[in-house]
């Protein structure tokens, strides 16, 4: 009964919207593409085989919706564990923490600001009345931080990206690498990226992180240490944390498809 109304409502809010989208929602006048001729041309090369060895722009062009099973680890030990959905089409996060008693549950427009928060009992959902905008800013930061890293190789030529080249660095085993610097139009996304790239397999070994209101030295680093494949895209699947030994983030089961409107649509007896 609870799908067949969220069907419902679903297909209401598609009516009361009018024709449907033709393209990925974005924040009002946002670039409509990636814009090649302002970037670095070196950098530009080198992203180009970034995007290329991870699946490719037309891979990604047709993931509507993303999904993924998340943990964090301490030494083996799992400390936080989640789920979290972005819904590129239609600019839309569903996150969900795991947690005794009843899991902390998000559904939130990206774009347009706000967003409902909920304790899950495993039976119903119950709406968070005090307390529900930390819920929200701390699930705006956990997308920003996941997506980051998470789809990185194809953030490389969003609409909005700016892409210069740091020039050489030397890898672990003493081979030259290159280092790309990553920036986003600031209403997309404020966090800034540094990452090493091997010339080998154009893969992304470390990511190094400049979080809003951060300086170049208070960069948080991780390198890269295993891939998982979701549905031809190549992705970073396993984290490690270089200034916190033993800390691991670890991304799996990752699906691909049309936006799951079940998790975007709170349940109307609230």
């Amino acid at each position: 009964m609870r799908t067949a109304i969220f069907a419902t409502l679903a297909a209401a809010a598609l009516l009361a919207c009018g024709p449907g989208r033709s393209t990925f929602a974005r924040y009002p006048g946002a670039p409509a593409a990636f814009d090649r001729s302002a970037q670095d041309p070196k950098a530009l090369e080198i992203a180009d085989k970034v995007v290329a060895a991870a699946g490719g722009t037309a891979t990604w062009s047709t993931a509507k919706q993303l999904r993924w099973q998340q943990v964090i680890s301490q030494d083996g030990k799992e400390l936080l564990a989640g789920e979290q959905a972005w819904d590129r089409w239609n600019g839309r996060h569903y996150g969900r923490a795991k947690r005794e008693g009843g899991d902390m549950v998000v559904m939130r427009d990206i774009y347009q600001g706000g967003g409902n928060a909920f304790i899950d009992n495993g039976q119903k959902l119950k709406k968070i009345d005090g307390g529900a905008d930390q819920a929200v800013k701390t699930s705006r930061e956990r997308w920003e931080f996941d997506t980051g890293v998470l789809f990185i190789p194809f953030l490389l030529e969003e609409p909005g990206t700016k892409l210069e080249y740091g020039g050489e660095v030397q890898g672990d085993d003493g081979k030259p690498r290159d280092l790309l610097k990553v920036s986003f139009d600031p209403k997309e996304r404020q966090t800034k990226y540094q990452l090493v790239v091997n010339r080998d397999t154009n893969l992304i070994e470390r990511i190094e992180i400049q979080q809003a209101g951060k300086s170049e030295d208070e960069r948080l680093g991780y390198a890269v240490t295993q891939w998982i494949d979701a549905k031809g895209m190549k992705l970073p699947g396993t984290l490690e944390n270089l200034g916190m030994k033993g800390e691991v983030v670890t991304y799996k089961d990752v699906t691909v498809g049309d936006p799951d409107e079940d998790l975007y649509v709170p349940p109307p007896m609230l």
